[in-house]
């Protein structure tokens, strides 16, 4: 209960009626103020019993599902079934999992009628977000007190990995994804005629194609490359880090579920391992959209851990997963000192049979601060100290590529592209599959 600015008025009243009785000699004004303060009390009560079933109801509208750091409308709705127009106040109070905006709202419900109050809110962490009270506040109708009552919303979100913007690469109905492609070999299916190029096989020229046009004229081949991915993602302490609107770990789990969306097409079997200190999730390798849907839905429940991470654990547990050589997208902090020496024994471990490419955060920030002239005395030493961490970082992902792992290292922006070109560029080259 909150007093309103009626209130105040009156009370103020009260007290000058009560100064102006004491140090005034009429006996008329000594009694004067109880006037204004009996008036006070008695709305005070009527609005009591009016208001003792709040005639006001709120609830959340908004879709069952949101995509982690895509902006999500909501909207909050007040019910009103008191017979006059009702002043509503409230704080949009949201679970961890949402950002969005702060402070108190105001708007009016009609009698007997509905108000709405439409905002936009942002997921930040995957799972489920059960919706906590709303605290709100109602106006009496004689306008002296607000009213407190806190709304149970009792509304649940998931919140899941956003997915692909474009659908040149998302899948469709065929649950395989085969797509045939072009390559250099022999294949089981022929693409086409073409004129001999210096360095084909022998075996690939078409002898009698060349002897009725008198050129050499090759043949070439399309076949159905099929890959064997697992994508490795830390959730230790260090994927609690901001990463732009999110944390490190939903960025990761955005990237993973894109790649999904990006790899099926190719007829490729995608997995999914999650690890701290130990393995948290795992999806083996599958296909099609089958795929899509269990790296998906583990990755929902995922939540950064406050352990420390240890890759070769994870190195472990793939090398006794995977039986054939395949491709390992590992999504990680590679400029944490801590992990270093890990990192290179986990690529050790995998490397051969597999391919491990090695992705994380590089932070402009960071570089920047590196850069920055010094205008006060803590700067030369932020200065230095962004520095040794730029060199660090640099001398780690030198040992990653000395091992034969590609390295990827770029801003949260542009993480995805990156590793998503990297995997195209593998498969064009066949360095795996």
């Amino acid at each position: 209960m909150h007093l309103a600015q009626r209130t105040y008025i009156l009370l103020v009243l009260t007290a000058v009626l009560a100064i102006a009785g004491l140090w005034s000699s009429a006996p008329e004004l000594a009694g004067l103020w109880r006037w204004p303060l009996g008036l006070l009390l008695l709305g005070v009560a009527l609005e009591s019993w009016w208001m003792r079933s709040m005639p006001v109801r709120a609830e959340l509208s908004s879709a069952p599902r949101g995509f982690l750091g895509r902006p999500q409308p909501v909207a909050f709705v007040f019910h009103n079934s008191a017979p006059r127009p009702l002043a509503i106040e409230y704080v949009p109070v949201m679970p961890p999992g949402f950002e969005g905006p702060s402070g108190t709202r105001q708007l009016i419900a009609p009698s007997h009628a509905i108000a709405s109050d439409a905002l936009v809110l942002t997921p930040v962490r995957l799972g489920t977000h059960a919706w906590p009270a709303l605290p709100a506040r109602v106006l009496g109708r004689l306008g002296l007190i607000w009213w407190s009552h806190e709304q149970a919303l009792a509304r649940n979100i998931v919140v899941a990995p956003d997915v692909l913007h474009t659908a040149r690469a998302r899948a469709r109905g065929i649950s395989s994804g085969s797509r045939p492609r072009r390559a250099a070999g022999a294949g089981s299916e022929l693409h086409q005629l073409r004129g001999y190029v210096p360095g084909d096989p022998l075996a690939r020229i078409d002898w009698k194609a060349t002897a009725r046009l008198g050129n050499l004229v090759s043949r070439e081949f399309s076949e159905d490359q099929h890959l064997d991915i697992l994508i490795a993602i830390d959730a230790g302490r260090a994927s609690r880090v901001r990463a732009g609107p999110l944390d490190r770990l939903g960025l990761y789990a955005n990237i993973a579920a894109r790649f999904a969306e990006t790899a099926t097409p190719n007829d490729d079997r995608v997995g999914l391992l999650v690890f701290s200190d130990r393995p948290l999730a795992l999806v083996p390798p599958t296909r099609g959209l089958e795929a899509i849907v269990r790296v998906r839905r583990a990755l929902e429940e995922l939540a950064p851990e406050r352990t420390e991470s240890d890759p070769l654990a994870a190195a472990v547990r793939i090398r006794a997963l995977l039986k054939h050589r395949s491709l390992v997208v590992l999504l990680a902090d590679l400029a944490d000192a801590t992990l270093a020496e890990a990192l290179a024994r986990a690529v050790r471990l995998l490397s051969p049979p597999h391919l491990v490419v090695l992705a994380g955060v590089h932070s402009p920030q960071i570089a920047a601060l590196a850069a920055r002239p010094a205008r006060g005395w803590r700067d030369p030493w932020i200065a230095l100290a962004a520095r040794e961490h730029e060199e660090r970082a640099a001398r780690q992902r030198t040992l990653l590529r000395k091992l034969g792992a590609p390295v990827i290292a770029a801003s949260e922006e542009l993480l995805e592209r990156a590793v998503l070109e990297e995997y195209e560029l593998l498969r064009r080259s066949r360095r795996i599959g």
